[in-house]
């Protein structure tokens, strides 16, 4: 047997003659979590190539691994510095971590190794309203103004950068890749994509083009909060964009087969070790940094308080009702569970005054009489009068409209919708962030994902659906670290309208935490296991 390693490749070549101990690592190496094995039919030799930083689990020592690297930032947690030294030795790596854990220093912590380690240029890509709070805690990590992006705000602007800009370190948005592939992005020593869970919409224009644009480049790092245990499209899209995947479907084939009850991807029992052993090698899935045995810094944080608030029904919103269903078995309306999405659209507007004639943005909207929007506004100005920062979540843009208007004469009140252009919608988070703006009316999935709030004392939903991450992605804006005061969450609902879709956001929250940590404990197990940096962890029971 013959070892080597050259550029962070490890490479065991095995031929004739043909001993019991080498046998014996031949067939040792099979279990590595990344590998590849080549036969030379001319010189009649195997070839096994792996990660060099996977040596010790072949018996051959350890590493070089980072080579002359500066040393780790010192205000990353412990769990962070980890994470990024991980990600350092993987090259590749996907950091789903929960909201709120800091994904923001550990990227940019990452990115200024991979400057230092290869003297090449970094690209961020994050969401448009996550480019100002990038940029600034980079100035906040940095001061001294080494590690503050640039920010490349048109296309043209990314491909003169590509081509020959000075900055080290850029930042763009996305929506840069709608119109097509980006060939020089190859040019890059690194590239990091933050809130990177787009990525998993199948097909789309941005995803694909990204993902083409970006092949080859040694450095990757992808940033999202931890996907559902079992999306398996998170897990294939995000492989398929670091390059550990010939496809997407790869992963499905050899570790996923569908439930025949419920049509859902579940993974193979008898897989289930080789899954975690796989995704272990490039990814890190975290939720509590306690989990893996770090020191938790959020444990000064208080729990959010969430105050259920019933709003009755009037007559008109009955009869409406009652008119919109139109099915009665035994005495009683169709049954919830069989209603379907129109159907509880239909009776979610109802709830909040209103009712599309048509659809959302496709005609005019029917007022009818209800409660909940004046409870809302109560709800608000009694929050704002205590000195605390306003969020009111909507999930329709007239919700928004009469929301806003059972707010009048409230000082320092702002709205954001689909049609708020760009440069507006960034000042008033800016605003927002300053404290001038106390009242913000917004659509979570507008603000639900990369921005953090922690100055927002008091939430009011006045609109909710089915998706529980979605609920979850919108709490945790403020509820996170550097919260000092108690988050208070308003949920009103009005049963017989809306109750249902609570009762379900609830249900999926307890499924969603019990799978999520089986989830982190596979994960836990199978990093140190197989994964020689994850000896820095402490016993995980």
């Amino acid at each position: 047997m013959i070892t080597s390693i050259e550029n962070d490749t490890l490479s065991l070549t095995f031929g004739a003659p043909w001993p019991l101990e080498d046998h014996a690592v031949f067939i040792k190496s099979k279990s590595l979590p990344e590998a590849e094995i080549v036969f030379d039919e001319d010189a009649d030799t195997y070839t096994v190539r792996a990660p060099a930083r996977f040596a010790p689990l072949m018996g051959l020592g350890t590493t070089a691994g980072e080579r002359a690297d500066l040393p780790l930032a010192g205000h990353l947690f412990d769990y962070q510095a980890w994470i990024v030294r991980t990600a350092l030795n993987a090259k590749r790596f996907a950091i789903w971590s929960d909201c709120g854990t800091g994904k923001t220093p550990m990227q940019l912590e990452w990115a200024r190794h991979v400057i230092h380690r290869t003297g090449g240029r970094i690209l961020i890509i994050a969401p448009l309203a996550v480019i100002p709070q990038t940029i600034e805690e980079a100035v906040k990590f940095y001061p001294g103004g080494e590690l503050r992006p640039a920010r490349l705000e048109t296309r043209d602007a990314l491909e003169k950068w590509l081509a020959g800009g000075h900055e080290q370190i850029a930042i763009t948005n996305p929506e840069k890749f709608i119109i097509g592939v980006i060939p020089d992005l190859r040019r890059l020593a690194g590239l990091v994509v933050d809130e990177s869970s787009f990525l998993k919409s199948g097909g789309g224009k941005i995803k694909w083009n990204l993902i083409k644009s970006a092949r080859g480049i040694e450095y990757k790092l992808s940033c999202t909060a931890t996907p559902a245990p079992n999306d398996t499209m998170e897990y294939a899209s995000q492989a398929a964009f670091l390059e550990k995947l010939r496809t997407e479907g790869e992963i499905l084939w050899t570790y996923f087969a569908r439930d025949p009850k419920t049509q859902a991807w579940r993974v193979k029992p008898h897989a289930r070790d080789a899954f975690y052993r796989f995704m272990s090698s490039w990814s890190i899935y975290l939720r509590k940094p306690g989990a893996y045995g770090f020191a938790d810094p959020f444990a000064g944080v208080p729990e959010p308080e969430i105050i259920e608030t019933v709003v009755n029904p009037n007559v008109a919103q009955l009869r409406a009702r009652d008119a919109l269903l139109g099915v009665i078995q035994n005495g009683d309306l169709l049954p919830r569970e069989r209603l379907g999405v129109t159907q509880r659209a239909k009776l979610s507007q109802l709830a909040k005054g209103f009712l599309y004639k048509r659809g959302e943005g496709a005609g005019e909207a029917e007022r009818i009489d209800s409660l909940k929007p004046t409870v809302v506004g109560a709800k608000a100005r009694r929050e704002c009068a205590d000195g605390k920062q306003v969020l009111i979540w909507c999930i329709f843009n007239e919700e928004a409209r009469i929301v806003g208007e059972h707010l009048r004469g409230v000082p320092g009140i702002a709205q954001l919708h689909g049609g708020t252009p760009d440069e507006e919608r960034l000042r008033i988070l800016e605003d927002f962030r300053k404290g001038e703006i106390r009242v913000l009316v917004a659509k979570a999935e507008m603000l639900g994902y990369g921005l953090n709030f922690p100055f927002v004392e008091a939430m009011i939903f006045s609109g909710f659906d089915d998706s529980f991450e979605r609920f979850y992605q919108a709490v945790r804006r403020a509820y996170r670290y550097g919260a000092k005061k108690r988050l208070r969450v308003h949920i009103p609902y009005v049963p017989g309208l809306e109750d249902h879709v609570w009762e379900n956001i609830l249900r999926k929250k307890n499924q969603w935490e019990d799978d999520t940590a089986a989830c982190e404990r596979a994960y836990a197990s199978a990093m140190k296991k197989f994964n020689p940096a994850a000896d820095a962890l402490l016993e995980f029971e």
